[in-house]
């Protein structure tokens, strides 16, 4: 019989050299995890990996045969544009579908459809311009002494030729160390970089990672600082909010029994901590459990806004396959 797969074809000499590096060092790792195995393969460029098993809820007919019948069609209580405004209007978003899957009841993805692209854009900005500056910490404050206005103002200013190289204001100088146990774990997972500079804003602004809203958060220890609480960004709570209002009521139940309903009244919901993360093209996040909430009846609310992504759903241990 004759091989009919086919051999991935490169632009370059070095595409097909960083290729074979990329084999050889996947082949290192006989150790890993299956949660790692897979992470390894998505984040690897060359050769492009096969996205034959990624759950597609934006286009459903991408799906194979067997992911489909993984995906349960559920109905929200509530449409999520009749609920906000910040969800913005177009034809995706009035109605009321979301996903779950049979193996993982409890997890709700809505698709592509919950903001309508202005409003995305809208939402985007805000978390830049409004939410990336004092009091709300970020990673860069780990390491610079950022003004108060944030990083994005100061890069729009030098994008609108406001401020220039030569003006006292436009480098961020770096922070001194401090051994203080609260500040440090503040920004415990910062990383940690013997090669500082001072950078223009340009520079500086792609290194933006996260900052932390609400009840402050402590990288090393995982808890919330309850003594340390900034006010929760008015236009996130309201999404957020919106989105445990719709959920309420909403799940599935297998024909073995086994399933999960959110019994969460959407009305008790008040968010008081998150994380914002930024990312750049080939950024992607460290996985991790979320175990720190100290109420674990209400729903964890997640938006990914801006280019597509792909999000590993793992199980009770790293040895099981995402």
């Amino acid at each position: 019989m004759s091989d009919t797969t086919k051999a991935p074809k490169f632009k370059s000499r070095r595409q097909e050299k960083l290729a074979l590096k990329n084999a050889q060092s996947n082949k290192s790792y006989v150790n890993q995890t299956a949660f790692r195995a897979i992470e390894r393969k998505y984040r690897t460029r060359l050769p492009p990996p096969d996205f034959s098993d990624v759950l597609d809820f934006a286009n459903l007919e991408n799906n194979t045969p067997e992911n489909l019948d993984k995906i349960v069609r559920l109905e929200l209580k509530h449409s999520l544009a009749q609920l906000s405004p910040l969800f913005g209007t177009n034809e995706h978003n009035q109605g009321r579908l979301c996903y779950t899957l049979k193996d993982h009841p409890g997890n709700l993805p809505r698709g592509f459809t919950s903001f309508a692209p202005d409003a995305q854009r809208n939402v985007i900005k805000s978390c830049l311009r409004e939410h990336a500056k004092h009091p709300n910490l970020s990673n860069l404050d780990a390491h610079y002494d950022v003004p108060d206005a944030g990083i994005w103002s100061l890069y729009q200013k030098s994008v609108k030729g406001e401020i220039t190289p030569q003006d006292a204001i436009y480098y961020v100088p770096l922070k001194e160390k401090s051994d203080d146990e609260d500040e440090v774990g503040a920004y415990g997972d910062a990383p940690k970089d013997s090669n500082l500079a001072v950078l223009p804003p340009f520079q500086l602004v792609r290194r933006l990672r996260w900052i932390t809203c609400g009840y402050q958060y402590n990288w090393l220890d995982k808890t919330y600082a309850l003594e340390k609480r900034y006010p929760f960004p008015e236009d996130i709570g309201e999404i957020a909010t919106a989105v445990t209002k719709a959920i309420e009521g909403v799940g599935y139940t297998g024909i073995d029994g086994q399933g999960y309903i959110n019994q969460y009244e959407g009305d008790k919901f008040s968010p008081e901590a998150g994380v914002i993360n930024y990312y750049q093209l080939k950024d992607s996040l460290m996985a991790h459990v979320d175990k720190s909430e100290i109420n674990m009846d209400a729903p964890l609310i997640s938006f990914s806004l801006g280019h597509s992504c792909i999000y590993l759903l793992g199980g009770a241990t790293r040895d099981i396959t995402p």
